[in-house]
């Protein structure tokens, strides 16, 4: 059975990737596990927090994990398994513990969009999740509703997806959702295309099953280039590669100055090679 890991600080960004998690689970007849870390206190001379003030939150924490577990009962009409965990200490640690013990088909988080052009705001622990989870991670907008997912996108400079893992997860998710593939390549110089279209020869044999469909687009700007696909196509679910591929860092900035790419409606997968 596949599992999916929703970590989840009762926001409201939170909670709607929950519910997408939830979706997504009944849809594969997955096991949802529900994950909130209780940061273990650090003592601030000015306002030190009491041993009665973190059993106290503690208790709380728990109450809000086993109202949202019952909700999702409810959402779900009981169809599958629904684990609620509470953990102490940072996320980071606590959430990469609980990847190793249940190897998950993914982990969902959420992010908000941020002002007038609603480019992708992350949080510290999604950018700690798409970086070094050795494992999908989806990242789901706030607005966001888990839908079929019949058509795949993956922005890639072709050469990193011949890596293992990375075949692995994407055949994973390809086969579950029963979805096509578009494969995404977007250079502005002739001799990266010419590559490029010799690389495409062997990924073809590698996702034969799939029957991959190979788009080169011409564009300085390789988030220009995702963008005019996504317009064009849209696709259910976009594939980034963040350790191979830089466009993922440029696409997701906390800065305000940083320009929007993607439609704040379309999640992205991050897979790790």
């Amino acid at each position: 059975m596949k599992t999916i890991i929703a970590p989840t600080d009762f926001s409201t960004v939170s909670l709607n990737a929950v519910n997408y998690a939830a979706d997504m689970a009944v849809a594969l007849r997955a096991e949802l596990i529900l994950l909130h870390v209780v940061p273990i206190p650090v003592t601030v001379i000015e306002v030190p927090l009491t041993e009665y003030e973190y059993d106290e939150m503690r208790e709380d924490a728990e109450q809000e994990l086993l109202v949202l577990k019952n909700q999702l009962f409810l959402r779900t009409h009981n169809k599958i398994n629904i684990h609620a965990k509470l953990s102490a200490g940072s996320v980071e640690h606590e959430l990469e513990q609980e990847c190793k013990i249940k190897n998950p088909f993914a982990v969902i988080m959420g992010t908000k969009t941020g002002g007038v052009s609603k480019r992708f705001l992350l949080g510290s622990n999604t950018i700690f999740a798409v970086n070094h989870l050795e494992y999908p991670v989806l990242v789901v907008p706030q607005n966001a509703f888990f839908k079929p997912i019949q058509k795949i996108a993956l922005a890639s400079d072709l050469e990193e997806i011949r890596n293992h893992n990375t075949i692995n997860f994407l055949s994973d998710w390809l086969y579950s959702f029963k979805s096509t593939l578009d494969i995404i390549n977007v250079s502005g110089h002739t001799s990266l295309k010419t590559t490029a279209l010799s690389e495409s020869v062997s990924l073809q044999n590698l996702l034969s099953d799939f029957e991959p469909r190979f788009y080169f687009i011409e564009n300085e700007n390789v988030e220009e280039g995702v963008y005019q696909f996504i317009e064009e196509n849209q696709p259910d679910l976009l594939v980034v590669i963040p350790r191979k591929y830089g466009l993922f860092e440029n696409m997701f900035h906390k800065s305000e100055s940083k320009q929007f790419v993607l439609h704040s409606h379309i999640p992205v997968l991050t897979i790790i090679g």
